[in-house]
């Protein structure tokens, strides 16, 4: 399975900082996910397979490259943005002061929106 992190890239140089997937600070993800592509994502863990490939952007994007593995540490699970612990804006990457901020540039200022959490303990950088 794959996880592209064009956001987090292009925040990373709007920013002007290290991209938090290398670093190691960004280990959480959330997603808009469809109910198909959500449950292969779960089939795929029920069944062992926690490696999951990183890429800037989706691997047919032109400029698009691969970034390394991430071992997810849980199984995604779905949640409100309203209840996403305020200890998750660092995880997220930390380019959010708040979790109203959060909610406004990723959930269009819907604290009820409910988005998929992939959550990692490991990545894997590419070499």
């Amino acid at each position: 399975m794959i996880l592209s992190f064009s956001i987090t890239c292009k925040l990373a140089v709007q920013h002007k900082v290290a991209d938090p997937l290398r670093t190691g600070m960004k280990t959480v993800s959330r997603r808009n996910w469809s109910d198909a592509h959500a449950n292969k994502w779960l089939n795929a863990y029920r069944s062992g397979k926690h490696l999951h490939s990183c890429w800037s952007n989706a691997p047919f994007v032109h400029g698009a490259c691969y970034l390394g593995q991430i071992h997810l540490s849980c199984e995604p699970y779905q949640e409100m943005l309203i209840d996403m612990p305020e200890s998750d804006l660092v995880r997220e990457g930390g380019f959010w002061q708040s979790r109203e901020d959060f909610i406004r540039d990723i959930g269009k200022d819907n604290p009820y929106k409910i988005l998929w959490v992939v959550r990692w303990d490991k990545f894997f950088l590419a070499n």
